[in-house]
C-alpha cells in the first residue's frame, strides 16, 4: 500500500475551524469574470467566480497568505492577506487585461491536464485520493475516458493500446518502472505518489514531440515547488505505518518520509482468494530537496528506495500439485535531479535520473533474476517569437542495461537511444493556434533511426468552445523480450510505430467541462513472432512457431465523452465519461487480426464527490461498467480470441473525518471497494489439454481500509 498518498489528506481543506472568504472579481471595466479562478497559494483553498463575478470559499490557513486569482486572457492577481479563524474577509478584485494572452485559444487535442491555469483541472491530487478505494494515481486516471479498466494486471491501457505503451516521466524524465513488481494476476500500485507532483498530463494520444518511446499515451508529472511550511506527520493503518517530515527555509526545503508495511494483520481478518506463505512485507523512504537558485531558477534533487518481500502459491493447471510457489523479493531504486531557469528570454532545463531495479525470484526450485538499469538525461531551450508564439528545442539520452537469469543461464543486452526536437506554438489569431514539431530518434541495439513528425490545430468558437485536431507518428523499441530473441535469431528488427489522428471538441465555462473526442490510431511493424516468454492469452504449443518479424500490424478507433460540473450542487463535485473503442491487433503470436484481451468495447465511469460540513466528513463514490473482454480458448477452433468475459462492474466508497486528537489535525480515512460485492472475472486460464479451466478473479471479493492520519504544523 502507497502510504504517502493517504497521508496527504492531512492537507486537504476539510478542517475546522475555518475562515469565510468571500468576494468579487471584475475586469477593469467594471464587469464580472464569470469561471475566473481564486485560491490561496500552495493549497488547495479556491473557488471560481458565479456568473456575477461573486465567490467564496472557507480555509483553515491563518497569518499572511497570498491570495492569487487568474482567468483566461488577463494577468494573475496576487496579493497578501491576513487571515484570523473564524473572521470573514470580503475582497474586490480587478483583473488587467493581458493583450497577450487574452482570449487565446488552447492547443489541447489528447490531453487531460492538470495544474495548468490556461487549461480546466482534471485531476487534481484530492481527486485522487478521493477516487475510488485505492487513492492510487493510475487508478484514479482509469476513470477518465480512454483509459481501459483491466484488474488482473498493472499499467494504463490507453485506447486499445498495451501498458507498454504508454509512458510515465518525473519532470520531463523517464521512469523504467513505475510500478511495484508484480505477481500472476495480482495487480500492482505505483510506487509514485501524486502529492509530490505539482501538475498532471495525462495524454491519451497525439502528445508533444518532447517526449517518445510510446506509441498510445504519455503520463508527465511535474514535481511541486518549495512548500508553504514546515510540518511532520505520522500515520496509523490496517496495513502498516508512516512518518513524514518537511523542513522549510526562506529558500529551500528537505523532504524526509519513511513507510513500513506488512499485510499479515490485515490478511488474517480479510481473507485473500491467494494462498500466501509470506504476505507482503516490505518499506520504502523518499527524500526530496528542493532549492530555489532565484525568482525564476529551481533545483531538486529527489531519491526513492523500496524493498519488499512475498511468497504464496498461484494455480497451476498443469502441475501435478496444481500449484507453483513463488518468492519474490524486490529491491528498487529511483534517483531523479534536475535544474530550471530563465536566462534573458531563454527557459533552460536539465535533469538526469537513475533507475535500478531488481527482482530476485524463486518458482519452485528455480531460481530466476530480473534486473534493469536505467540512465537518462534531457535537456531544453524555450525562447519566445512573437506574442504568445514560442520554439522549442532539446535532446535526451537512454541508456538502458537488462540482465536476465535462469538458474545458471543467463543473458543481458544494453540498449541506447538517443533523441533531439523541435517544436513550435504558432498563434495565428487569438481564436486560431498550431503547434507543429518533429522529432527524430536513434536505436544503438537495433541501429536504425527515425522521423516523428508532430502538429496540433485549435480553433476557439465562442467564449467558451474550441475545436482541436492532432496528427503524430509514434515509434517504440520493441519490448525487451524480443530484442534477446532478436540477437539469437539475427532477425534484424525495427522500430514498432503508431499514427495517431484525433478531433475533439471541448466547452468550459463556470466549472462545467464537456469533451467529446473522436480518434484513429493505425499500427504498423508490430513485432510478430513466437516468444520464448509467454503471454497469459498465448499458446505457442497450440499454434505453429512464427518467425519474428516486423509483419505485425493493427488499428483502434473510437470516441471518448468527458463530464465534469462542480457548480451545479453545492460542496459537490461530480463526473461521468464514456468511451467506445473497436481495435483488432496482428502481431506477436496472433494468427489473425483480433481484439486483444485487456480491450473492452464500451467503459462507462461515474464519480461523485460530496463534503458534508454539519459532520466533518467527505464521502466519495465511484462506479465503473466496462463491457467484456476476449480470453483465449483453446476449445474455440473457429475463431482466435473469439470468448468473452461478463462485464465488469465495481462500486467504491470513501469516507474522510476531519477532527483533532490531541491538538492535531486529523483525517480518518476509511475505503470498500466493490462493495455490492459484484462477480468480477478478468479472464479464464486452460491447462493445456484445454479440459480444465480457472477464472482470474479480483485478490478478495471486497477490499477494506481504515488510516488515522496526524498532521503536526510548527
Amino acid at each position: 500500500m502507497k502510504i504517502i498518498i493517504l497521508l496527504c489528506l492531512l492537507f486537504t481543506a476539510f478542517t475546522f475551524p475555518q475562515t469565510k472568504i468571500t468576494g468579487t472579481v471584475l475586469d477593469s471595466d467594471g464587469k464580472p469574470l464569470p469561471g475566473a479562478n481564486i485560491f490561496i497559494k500552495d493549497t488547495y483553498d479556491g473557488a471560481s467566480a458565479d456568473t456575477s463575478g461573486h465567490f467564496n470559499f472557507t480555509t483553515t490557513e491563518t497569518g499572511k497568505v497570498h491570495l492569487g486569482a487568474s482567468f483566461i486572457g488577463y494577468k494573475t492577481f496576487e496579493k497578501e492577506i491576513t487571515v484570523e479563524k473564524k473572521k470573514s474577509l470580503d475582497i474586490a478584485i480587478t483583473l488587467e487585461e493581458d493583450l497577450a494572452t487574452m482570449k487565446t485559444v488552447v492547443i489541447s487535442a489528447g490531453y487531460f491536464e492538470a495544474g495548468d491555469e490556461k487549461k480546466s483541472v482534471i485531476l487534481k491530487p484530492l481527486d485522487i485520493v478521493t477516487t475510488g478505494a485505492q487513492a492510487d494515481v493510475f487508478s484514479a486516471l482509469n476513470t477518465l475516458p480512454g483509459a481501459q479498466q483491466v484488474g488482473e494486471k498493472e499499467g494504463l491501457f490507453v485506447r486499445g493500446g498495451d501498458a507498454v505503451e504508454t509512458k510515465v516521466f518525473i519532470d520531463e524524465l523517464l521512469v523504467q518502472k513505475p510500478f511495484y513488481s508484480s505477481l500472476p494476476d495480482i495487480p500492482s500500485r505505483s510506487r509514485f505518489s501524486a502529492f509530490y507532483f505539482k501538475g498532471t498530463m495525462f495524454s491519451t494520444g497525439g502528445y508533444s514531440a518532447q517526449y517518445g518511446q510510446a506509441l498510445s499515451s504519455a503520463l508527465i508529472l511535474k514535481m511541486d515547488d518549495l512548500p508553504e511550511k514546515t510540518s511532520s506527520s505520522l500515520n496509523l493503518m490496517s496495513v502498516g505505518v508512516g512518518a513524514s517530515h518537511t523542513q522549510r527555509w526562506e529558500n529551500s526545503s528537505l523532504a524526509a518520509e519513511v513507510n513500513y508495511y506488512n499485510l499479515k494483520p490485515y490478511q488474517n481478518i480479510h481473507k485473500q482468494r491467494q494462498k500466501y506463505d509470506l504476505p507482503p512485507i516490505g518499506g520504502d523512504a523518499n527524500l526530496l530537496y528542493r532549492y530555489k537558485t532565484s525568482n525564476t531558477g529551481m533545483v531538486k534533487l529527489y531519491a526513492y528506495y523500496n524493498s519488499s518481500d512475498v511468497k504464496l502459491y498461484t494455480a497451476n493447471l498443469d502441475s501435478p500439485t496444481g500449484e507453483d510457489k513463488i518468492n519474490l523479493a524486490n529491491k528498487s531504486l529511483y534517483l531523479n535531479a534536475n535544474y530550471r531557469e530563465m536566462f534573458g528570454k531563454w527557459t533552460f532545463f536539465a535533469g538526469s535520473s537513475f533507475n535500478i531495479d531488481r527482482d530476485n525470484i524463486l518458482l519452485n526450485t528455480d531460481n530466476i533474476f530480473e534486473g534493469t538499469k536505467l540512465f537518462s538525461a534531457k535537456s531544453t531551450l524555450i525562447h519566445p517569437l512573437h506574442g504568445l508564439s514560442t520554439i522549442t528545442f532539446g535532446a535526451e539520452l537512454s541508456r538502458t542495461k537488462f540482465d536476465e537469469s535462469y538458474n545458471i543461464l543467463s543473458h543481458n543486452l544494453t540498449e541506447t537511444n538517443t533523441a533531439a526536437f523541435v517544436e513550435t506554438d504558432i498563434f495565428i489569431t487569438k481564436d486560431l493556434a498550431a503547434r507543429i514539431g518533429g522529432r527524430v530518434e536513434n536505436s544503438k541495439f537495433l541501429n536504425k533511426t527515425n522521423f516523428a513528425p508532430r502538429t496540433s490545430l485549435a480553433y476557439k468558437i465562442g467564449e467558451y468552445g474550441q475545436f482541436n485536431f492532432a496528427y503524430g507518428k509514434f515509434y517504440q523499441t520493441p519490448d525487451k523480450d524480443y530484442l534477446f530473441l532478436n540477437s539469437y535469431t539475427n532477425s534484424h528488427l525495427t522500430f514498432e510505430n503508431a499514427e495517431h489522428y484525433i478531433l475533439n471538441y471541448q466547452y468550459i465555462v463556470d466549472d462545467i467541462t464537456f469533451r467529446i473526442e473522436g480518434y484513429y490510431k493505425n499500427y504498423g511493424s508490430l513485432v510478430k513472432g513466437t516468444s520464448f516468454v509467454s503471454k497469459s492469452w498465448e499458446d505457442p504449443a497450440y499454434y505453429d512457431s512464427i518467425p519474428l518479424s516486423n509483419a505485425g500490424k493493427g488499428y483502434a478507433k473510437g470516441i471518448d465523452v468527458f463530464w465534469r460540473d462542480r457548480a451545479f450542487i453545492p460542496n459537490t463535485d461530480y463526473w461521468l465519461t464514456y468511451s467506445y473503442l473497436d481495435t483488432k491487433r496482428e502481431y506477436r503470436n496472433y494468427p489473425i487480426m483480433a481484439t486483444p484481451p485487456f480491450a473492452a468495447k464500451h467503459t462507462f465511469s461515474a464519480v461523485l464527490k460530496r463534503w458534508f460540513p454539519d459532520i466533518s466528513t467527505y464521502v466519495g463514490l465511484t462506479y465503473t461498467h466496462a463491457s467484456g473482454r476476449t480470453y483465449y480458448n483453446p476449445n474455440n477452433k473457429t475463431e482466435f480470441l473469439g470468448d468473452r468475459t461478463m462485464s465488469y462492474n465495481n462500486l467504491a466508497i470513501n469516507f474522510s473525518y476531519v477532527t483533532y486528537l490531541v491538538g492535531n489535525y486529523t483525517v480518518v480515512y476509511f475505503s470498500v471497494d466493490n462493495l455490492p460485492g459484484f462477480a468480477n472475472v478478468y479472464s479464464y486460464r486452460y491447462s493445456n489439454d484445454g479440459l480444465r479451466r480457472m477464472g482470474v478473479l479480483p485478490t478478495n471479493l471486497r477490499s477494506a481500509f481504515l488510516g488515522i492520519f496526524m498532521n503536526f504544523n510548527y
